[in-house]
Parts: structure tokens; C-alpha cells; sequence
């Protein structure tokens, strides 16, 4: 009887320990993109960048170097410091305002005009401070008008 108690009692404690370490933790790159371009009044761009944690642990974003190419072109290098948490799977979004180089405004001027899109490339580098990481990144995707909403794009 007493062998049958400890028994239990050890496969018990197994159990409980095989509990105790959660589920893994796995980092995977994060990716950047183009959610949104506004053509402001005043000839800027106000760009909504879309940062994507796939890991399966919060990440905070410390820092993205880009360029982003429009129609080829380069229309732009930045730095940001998102300063954001993102939690696992999930993705939050950042703006920044800036003047595009003229090649790119005419091009995105005259995709508004046609009611065309505008084919994008955004690269460079996504640094996060938890969990410690810094990855290459690189999307390719477009960009169409918004109906409605005069000088944006998606």
C-alpha cells in the first residue's frame, strides 16, 4: 500500500512539473510594411508602419532603420524608435511624417490621379531591447487609392 501512495505521490510531482515550464518560448524575425501613405498638405508623407511580432513572446521595438522604395525609386531612409511592446502574434502600428524625394511624389501623384496603385519596397533592420534581437527585414507589396479619402493610399 505504501508503494502504491509513493507511486502516486512521484507521479504527481512529474505531472506538476511538466506543467511548470509553460509553452516555449520562440523568437521568429518580425516584419515591417506599409499599412497607409497620406500625402499630406504640405508635401509630406505621413507613413503608417505596420511592426509584426510572430514570436510567441512580447517583444519591445527599439529601434527600425528603413528605406522605402517607391515604384523603384528611393523615396526615403529613416530611423525610428517605435518604443512599443507588441505582444505574441500580434501587431501594432507607427507613424512617421517625412518629405519624400521628387521621383517618388510624382509617382505617387500620379497613381492618385489615375486612381492607379503604386508598387512599394520597405527594408532594413527592426532591433528589439526584450528579448535582445536584431533582425533584417525586407516586404514588397502595393499600394492603391483609398476611395473617398482624397491623397491616401493602402
Amino acid at each position: 500500500m505504501r508503494i502504491v501512495k509513493l507511486l502516486a505521490l512521484v507521479l504527481l510531482a512529474a505531472l506538476l512539473a511538466a506543467c511548470a515550464g509553460g509553452p516555449p518560448k520562440r523568437i521568429f524575425p518580425p516584419q515591417a510594411s506599409l499599412q497607409e501613405l497620406r500625402v499630406q498638405p504640405d508635401g509630406q508623407w505621413a507613413a503608417s508602419i505596420r511592426i509584426q511580432n510572430f514570436s510567441t513572446v512580447p517583444m519591445r521595438f527599439s529601434s527600425l532603420d528603413a528605406t522605402l522604395l517607391v515604384n523603384g525609386g528611393e523615396a526615403a531612409r529613416f530611423t525610428l524608435d517605435p518604443g512599443l511592446s507588441v505582444g505574441p502574434g500580434s501587431n501594432e502600428l507607427v507613424t512617421h511624417v517625412f518629405r519624400p524625394s521628387d521621383a517618388a511624389r510624382a509617382a505617387v501623384d500620379a497613381a492618385l490621379a489615375k486612381r492607379g496603385s503604386v508598387r512599394y519596397a520597405l527594408s532594413g533592420r527592426i532591433a528589439t531591447s526584450e528579448p535582445k534581437t536584431d533582425h533584417p527585414f525586407d516586404y514588397q507589396s502595393g499600394l492603391n487609392p483609398v476611395p473617398g479619402l482624397a491623397g491616401v493610399l493602402r
